[in-house]
């Protein structure tokens, strides 16, 4: 261990005989996997990792404020998302309420797959956000 540049600690002998060595990690892991397995089809298929889903919605809420200039709207999509969207005390509705207004209303739909999404205006008209999907 002497060449190795990484710090190690070796600590004492547990009270099972076992020795335990501990190595600082020289370089981040680059191989980071941001797919999960779909719920839908339990695993034949991928999708985009939960935790970036609502980083893209956020992204599409900006784009229908701030863009196209739509102030009130409804995203509808599935429950379980909306239960994530609507969680604590200062959840994400409220948040991107306080940052785009009070126009933001999201609808559980139980139509919808786990990680999909559809805007409506005032008016329930769907607005076709899917064309910037990679956007």
């Amino acid at each position: 261990m002497q060449k190795d540049r990484a710090k190690h600690n070796i600590l004492p002998l547990s009270k099972f005989g076992l020795m335990q060595i501990t190595r600082q990690r020289v370089r981040p892991a680059m191989d980071v996997n941001v797919e999960e397995t779909c719920p839908t089809c339990h695993g034949t298929g991928k999708i985009r990792s939960s935790i970036l889903f609502t980083d893209q919605l956020e992204s599409k809420i900006d784009r229908l404020v701030n863009k196209i200039g739509i102030r009130k709207f409804y995203l509808h999509v599935h429950p379980y998302v909306a239960a994530y969207i609507n969680k604590g005390v200062i959840s994400l509705k409220i948040q991107w309420q306080m940052k785009y207004g009070l126009g933001v209303h999201v609808i559980p739909s139980q139509k919808l797959a786990f990680l999909q999404y559809e805007f409506y205006d005032s008016d329930k008209q769907f607005i076709d956000m899917q064309e910037e999907l990679d956007g």
